[in-house]
């Protein structure tokens, strides 16, 4: 301390974070004086240090991994007509994207808590490497029994990939830092899973490389993503046995939740196509899902000693809107990416890759606003996470509802400004959500709070996907109801009579229209959910001097402002 504290008696202070020399200035309310701590935050709040050299490679190798798990999300839905023509089985289309899901989102809460028991460099690598098996047995596959249990295979992987990724960030990079990074992160993020449906058409249509490049496109990725973590990354390693780390893992919460999971996605991918929503098999799957829930609940907060998911994340209300925040954003986010496409394919008869391309102002908005937040949150202590992420949500409403106004007369002006708005909101919440919850745990809950937030965004997508194409559905005529799938309406759509072509149009575009403006509704309960995320943003250095103040009995502090 430059001085001694026991003098100071005010009823206020102002703690102004300052960057230079890594100091803060306290102002007092009577005299201003100048109150300094170094606080040597960088190297308080990296857990695992690394040369600038090792960082370099250390973050390539996380830009691919996200790239890459990102654009296999997306990738094989322009690919599925080929698919189902090569290797002659129609009925089971649906699994090709229900199997990577099972597994993957199953999975998503699990390796947080493998990344405390194991370290993050192995419990990495192997999520990468079951991966890459998964895209190459994909590739090989010669019947679609194969395909299924090969995505499933990649889902496994794939499902830790994302989580990972952001926990070793947040063991390399300072709180000050972080958004910086985080922000190029997520960038890669939405940039991968918007041209990921370009990239699947373009092998698809290219006689040359074929649909299974889809899946082997992973592999090079994933080898440099792997080499990348395996000789720059410096994990700490525990000095637990196998054996011991084996018996810390919570095997009961794992089936319990895995179980779950399976209950909700698979009535939610076989409804209103497999079956009808209120059939027997469909309401009885939800069923059992609700009730496994409430037994892995109960289970986490009674029974097992190192839960995945601990009681406590879930009674801070900071962290539980970070969950409905990103719950909402991924209904809204893949809603879009997934849905849009179909209206250029529709209105313009645009071809896949067209389409895709129609999506660049909803990439520029995201990749703007992600960036700049991402700066924003580590130069400053005045905008707050919960300000971004109100933002960007009352954005992602605008533009959602802008969207739901598109018609077969929409000019291209509308749709790129709309698209822009939809973008820019997006892109403020989808890394700030992550800071936020980040900052409200200590260390050792990280990794669980990263991978459940993650969780939370993949069962967003699941479950606002399944609502808009519920919605869409319902408008369709008797010509077209038969479709299974996208390729499979936009097949049968293409084959009608000109004579019916023009009005089976302005049916699918108004149905669009309308599932779209669900998105609303998801859009206002982002809003409302990023309301209560913490609004309170400090230093390390800040903590220590009001630690200092709290501790001076002749002090008599009663309100901090933090500036």
């Amino acid at each position: 301390m430059s001085q001694d504290l026991e003098s100071n008696n005010i009823e206020k202070i102002k703690i102004k974070e300052v960057k230079t020399n890594g100091l803060t200035h306290v102002k007092a309310k009577s005299d201003y004086e100048d109150i300094s701590v170094n606080d040597n935050i960088d190297n308080d709040e990296i857990h695992t240090k690394l040369t600038e050299f090792q960082f370099f490679f250390v973050f390539l190798g996380l830009c691919f991994a996200m790239f890459m798990a990102a654009l296999d999300q997306t990738v094989v839905t322009t690919a599925i007509p080929k698919i189902v023509i090569d290797l002659n089985s129609v009925d089971k289309i649906v699994w090709i994207g229900t199997a990577y899901l099972l597994t993957a989102t199953s999975f998503q809460p699990v390796y947080g808590k493998l990344a405390d028991i194991f370290g993050r460099k192995i419990t990495f690598l192997i999520a990468m490497l079951l991966f890459e098996l998964g895209s190459i047995l994909c590739g090989v596959s010669s019947t679609m029994i194969m395909l299924i249990i090969s995505r499933s295979v990649a889902g496994l992987g794939g499902g830790g990939i994302f989580g990972m990724v952001l926990i070793i960030l947040a063991d390399i990079v300072s709180v000050k830092d972080r958004g910086k990074y985080q922000g190029i992160i997520g960038a890669v993020f939405i940039i991968a899973s918007i041209i990921s449906p370009v990239i699947g058409g373009l092998f698809t249509d290219n006689n040359n490389l074929g649909w299974r490049w889809a899946f082997y496109i992973n592999v090079p990725i994933g080898f440099v993503s792997i080499i990348c973590i395996l000789f720059f990354f410096k994990s700490s390693r525990t000095t637990d046995s196998l054996y011991e780390k084996f018996k810390r893992i919570d095997w009961l919460g794992s089936i319990l939740i895995t179980c779950s999971i399976m209950g909700f996605l698979i009535p939610l991918s076989w409804g209103g196509v497999t079956y009808p929503w209120n059939s027997p098999i469909i309401i009885s799957l939800l069923i059992v899902g609700v009730l496994l829930l409430a037994l892995f609940i109960y289970v986490e907060g009674y029974v097992v000693a190192e839960p995945l998911a601990p009681g406590r994340l879930f009674k801070d209300r900071s962290i539980v809107a970070c969950y409905s925040v990103n719950f909402c954003l991924g209904m809204i986010f893949f809603s879009v990416i997934y849905f849009l496409p179909l209206y250029f394919e529709i209105v313009n008869e645009d071809s896949a890759t067209m389409a895709g391309v129609k999506l660049l102002p909803y990439i520029a908005g995201s990749v703007i606003t992600v960036l700049l937040t991402g700066l924003i949150v580590s130069n400053t202590t005045i905008i707050s996470y919960k300000l971004i992420c109100i933002f960007g949500g009352i954005l992602t409403a605008v533009g959602i509802g802008l969207i739901s106004l598109f018609n077969i007369n929409s000019t291209m002006g509308e749709i790129v400004g709309y698209l822009l708005i939809s973008g820019l909101g997006a892109g403020a919440v989808i890394q700030t959500v992550f800071l936020a919850g980040q900052a409200s745990v200590k260390y050792e809950d990280v990794a669980a709070v990263t991978s459940l937030i993650t969780f939370f965004r993949t069962i967003g997508a699941v479950f606002g996907l399944g609502i808009v194409a519920a919605v869409f559905a319902s408008g369709f005529s008797s010509q077209i109801k038969a479709a299974k799938s996208v390729p499979d309406l936009l097949k049968i759509y293409h084959q009608l009579p000109e004579f019916l072509k023009e009005p089976t149009k302005r049916q699918l575009v108004s149905s669009i229209s309308l599932s779209f403006k669900t998105g609303i509704a998801f859009g206002l309960l982002l809003v409302v959910s990023a309301v209560f995320i913490k609004d309170e943003k400090k230093t390390k250095a800040t903590d220590k001097l009001l630690a200092v103040f709290s501790r001076d009995k002749k002090s008599n502090v009663e309100e901090v402002i933090v500036e």
